[in-house]
């Protein structure tokens, strides 16, 4: 079977690749002239596979105000008359209910261990080489009252999740510069991973390329759907009609105006994650792990010689627009807690728009028309998620079972 996958990001990449491993010819299609330009391109580095916890939750829901309100918090939502973010919000409300918060987390985590099981095979089959190593992840709290609510929220499927004192963490990282009264505590998963993403998406492009039944039209814009029969017969793009007989919407933010073009709406709306890449100075100054440093929700990544700082979020549509106060808060954040270790005044600055559904999970599975699939809208989540989701749906377009249950992830639990 020919078919078209929409998007040349991190999952439409792995989409590819598992696809033409099941034996399938592939035909990727970008607007861009190279792979993973858009929301690959800097991200900050984590594969967070035990840490999922959505955006929608009733902790959430109790900050909304303060969100509304705040002008350079760690989350930002510049409010304007959007029809797409008022039906987009209204589902986001009805996610942060407990018992909906309780099954997106068990989805999340059950899509996040079969995507590192499927990272891992796809590393020793492909020999990727992309800075991937087990790191852990030490989330740092400021303060007792942060800290003691994320003790209280640790369970038991917390997945190898530790408490530490204030010593501990100094201890887990020497270079680490708070002193007790600035640091309350830290909550550590020693099984997190981290990589390089845009490197993970070139070299797996490498390998797409040596393969005879995948063909590529990058720097290609598509324009509108061809529609025939109930099925999406073709897509029109600037250079010619590309014919397949199924297509893969890989798009990302993207994703919801595709859709739109199809006649249907798609819940995904961009959530702008920002990041600086800060030159490496002083090894002995930077992280072991990756550190997210909760008061300002930003996570610092050694990657090789340099340090990936992202954080913050926007939700204000497709505006791509960077700030200097949101690097500020970046800057602010790394060069508190690693002073020495990168030269900040050097470090570049990036911004990337982030699928986001309303409940939390991608969606992965057919849409209303029998030949175009959806795998899209991970989020904050997309380079964990990507392995797992892109064999998820190869299974499903293959007729294989899932070995993940399918319906947590459907576009289907949004009703017709």
């Amino acid at each position: 079977m020919k078919i078209c996958v929409l998007g040349a990001g991190v999952i439409g990449l792995t989409t590819a690749w598992w696809l033409s491993e099941a034996g399938h010819d592939i035909v990727i299609v970008d607007r861009n002239d190279s792979t993973a330009a858009d929301a690959s391109a800097a991200n900050g580095g984590q594969l967070s596979y035990a840490f999922v916890a959505p955006l929608a939750s009733p902790a959430t829901l109790r900050k909304l105000p303060s969100l509304l309100m705040a002008k350079d918090g760690p989350m930002r939502i510049r409010l304007a008359f959007d029809p797409a973010l008022i039906s987009w919000g209204a589902r986001f409300l009805l996610s942060c209910r407990p018992t909906v918060v309780r099954e997106t987390v068990a989805a999340q985590l059950a899509l996040a261990s079969l995507s590192r099981h499927e990272m891992s095979s796809l590393c020793q089959s492909a020999e990727l080489a992309f800075g991937l190593r087990t790191a852990g992840k030490l989330v740092v709290y400021r303060t007792e009252k942060e800290f003691s609510a994320a003790r209280d929220a640790m369970s038991a499927e917390a997945l190898g999740q530790q408490a530490l004192t204030s010593a501990e963490c100094i201890a887990l990282e020497p270079a680490l510069r708070l002193d007790a009264s600035e640091l309350a505590g830290g909550i550590y998963t020693a099984s997190e991973q981290v990589g390089d993403c845009a490197a993970f998406c070139a070299e797996l492009t490498a390998r797409l390329k040596e393969r005879s039944n995948v063909a590529w039209m990058l720097g290609t814009q598509v324009t509108d759907p061809v529609i025939s029969g109930g099925r999406l017969a073709a897509v029109d793009t600037d250079k010619g009609e590309v014919v397949a007989d199924a297509f893969v919407l890989c798009m990302g933010a993207g994703s919801h105006r595709f859709a739109q073009r199809c006649g249907f709406y798609l819940p995904v709306y961009p959530l702008k994650g920002i990041s600086i890449t800060v030159p490496l100075v002083d090894a002995d100054k930077s992280p072991v792990s990756t550190v997210l440093d909760e008061t300002y929700k930003v996570a610092i990544t050694r990657l090789g010689e340099r340090i990936r700082v992202g954080g913050t979020a926007e939700i204000a549509g497709y505006d791509l627009t960077l700030r200097e106060s949101r690097r500020a808060t970046l800057e602010h954040s790394v060069g508190d807690l690693f002073p020495g270790a990168g030269d900040i005044g050097a470090a570049s600055f990036w911004c990337g728009l982030r699928p986001m559904m309303p409940d939390g999970p991608p969606l992965v599975g057919k849409s209303k028309f029998a030949n175009l699939y959806f795998n899209t809208g991970h989020g904050t989540l997309g380079w964990t998620m990507a392995c797992g989701s892109a064999r998820v749906l190869s299974d499903i377009v293959t007729g294989r079972t899932p070995e993940v249950d399918p319906r947590d992830l459907s576009p289907q639990r949004y009703g017709s």
